[in-house]
C-alpha cells in the first residue's frame, strides 16, 4: 500500500497486519534521493523473507537521507538491509535507538498546501496556464488552499486566484522588523 500525500509522506508499506502491540521503529540511513527505491525494494524483501518480522516501511518528503522501519527486533532489520545498495549506515553497527511514535507524528499530520506562504512573497507558478510566470501573493484563502496572485510580467495587474499547489515560493516579502533593521544601517 503507498500513500502519496502532500509532499509529507512519500510513501508507507504496510507490510503485516498490526495486532495490538506497539513495535519499536528504527530510522535507518540512506543515500539522499535514494529513500524511495530503497524503502520499495525492503518492501519486496520482506515479504519474500516471512520470518522477518517487519511490520511496516515509512518515508518522508521532509527528512532526506532516513526511512523508518517498524520491527520487533533490530536483528530483523540486519538480516533485512543486508547486501542492500545505498544503505548508508547499517543500524546495529550505528547504535540505533528505538525512536518513539510521538517524535514521527509530525510528519504523520498533513499541513496545509500554503504553509508558509505569506501576502507579499514572491512565487513562481509551476502549473497551469501560467506556468512559469513569478507573480506576487496579494491573498490567501486558507480554507480553499487558495492564493490570490498579481502576475509580474504583465503590464495590466489583474488578480488571478489558483491552488496553493500550483506556486512555488522564490523570494520571502521582507518583514516589517527586517525593514526598519536595514533602515538603520543606512
Amino acid at each position: 500500500m503507498t500513500l502519496l500525500t502532500n509532499d509529507i509522506i512519500l510513501s508507507y508499506v504496510l507490510l503485516k497486519p498490526r495486532g495490538d502491540e506497539i513495535m519499536p521503529i528504527y530510522a535507518l540511513r540512506t543515500a539522499i534521493g535514494q529513500e524511495q527505491s530503497v524503502s520499495e525494494y525492503l518492501a519486496r524483501r520482506a515479504d519474500k523473507r516471512p520470518e522477518l518480522d517487519i511490520k511496516a516501511i515509512l518515508v518522508t518528503g521532509s527528512l532526506k537521507g532516513y526511512i523508518f522501519i517498524e520491527s520487533s527486533s533490530i536483528d530483523h532489520i540486519e538480516l533485512l538491509v543486508e547486501g542492500v545498495r545505498h544503505v548508508r549506515k547499517r543500524p546495529r553497527s550505528s547504535r540505533a535507538e528505538e525512536i518513539p511514535i510521538n517524535e514521527l507524528e509530525h510528519f504523520l499530520m498533513p499541513r496545509p498546501v500554503i504553509e508558509g506562504v505569506n501576502p507579499g512573497d514572491i512565487v513562481e507558478i509551476v502549473s497551469g496556464p501560467f506556468k512559469g510566470s513569478r507573480a506576487r501573493v496579494t491573498d490567501i484563502h486558507s480554507a480553499k488552499e487558495e492564493v490570490t496572485l498579481e502576475l509580474l510580467s504583465v503590464d495590466l495587474q489583474i488578480p488571478v486566484t489558483i491552488s496553493g499547489e500550483s506556486i512555488r515560493v522564490i523570494e520571502k516579502a521582507a518583514t516589517e522588523k527586517e525593514e526598519e533593521e536595514g533602515e538603520y544601517l543606512l
